[in-house]
């Protein structure tokens, strides 16, 4: 069993998942194969604005747990205290098999 590479869409919806109790807003750059992020309290201020993460930090699950765990510390010593959180652990084998048509 192996970990599977992350699709843009995947580690955007992880991203937004990792910063609660908080909201965070992520959006994927039209340039390129990344995406942004925002972090917002109940008020709509902005604790923490991400522009970029890279395809190379977000496609491999450990990579994108590490760059997520960074900023998560960040808004720590910023005094926000973040409900608890750990990486998915997403394998080939939770991948949606392929079905061949029966003609």
């Amino acid at each position: 069993m192996t970990t599977t590479a992350l699709t843009l869409d995947n580690a955007m919806k992880i991203a937004s998942e990792a910063f609660l109790p908080y909201g965070c807003v992520t959006g994927a750059n039209p340039d390129d194969d990344s995406f942004g992020l925002t972090v917002m309290n109940g008020d709509g201020e902005e604790l923490l604005r991400v522009p970029r993460i890279d395809r190379q930090h977000y496609a491999d699950p450990l990579r994108m747990a590490e760059t997520l765990e960074q900023h998560r510390r960040e808004l720590h010593r910023k005094g926000c205290a973040l409900d608890d959180w750990s990486m998915p652990f997403i394998t080939d084998d939770s991948a949606i098999p392929a079905i061949t048509p029966n003609y």
